[in-house]
C-alpha cells in the first residue's frame, strides 16, 4: 500500500526547491528542461537531485553543487557571481523568515 500524498514544499529558491521526504530525511529538487523523445517536446519538470537528513544541510548541497546555476546564463564570472550573490540573498531571506 502506498500513499501517493504530495509531499510538502518547505523551501522554494525558484529552480530548486526543498521538499519533505520523511520524518527523517528532505529532498531536493530542481527545475530543468527535459527532453521527450516521443512527443519530440522539451518541457521543464522538477528533477530529483538528492536526499538531505536537514534543511540546513540541503541548503548547503544546493550552493555547494551549484544546483542553483543557470549554466545558460552563466556566461562568465559576472553573471557567475551575480547568481551566487542572488541565491545567497534568497537563502538569508528564507533563514529569515524561519525565526
Amino acid at each position: 500500500m502506498s500513499e501517493t500524498k504530495e509531499k510538502t514544499i518547505l523551501i522554494d529558491l525558484g529552480n530548486v526547491r526543498i521538499k519533505e521526504y520523511d520524518s527523517l530525511n528532505v529532498q531536493i529538487e530542481r527545475l530543468e528542461e527535459v527532453y521527450n523523445p516521443i512527443s519530440k517536446e522539451t518541457s521543464n519538470k522538477w528533477r530529483f537531485k538528492g536526499y538531505s537528513n536537514t534543511i540546513l544541510n540541503a541548503l548547503k548541497l544546493i550552493v555547494n553543487k551549484e544546483l542553483f546555476l543557470d549554466k545558460k546564463a552563466a556566461n562568465g564570472l559576472k553573471n557567475y557571481l551575480k547568481q551566487v550573490e542572488e541565491i545567497h540573498n534568497k537563502i538569508m531571506v528564507v533563514l529569515e523568515g524561519e525565526k
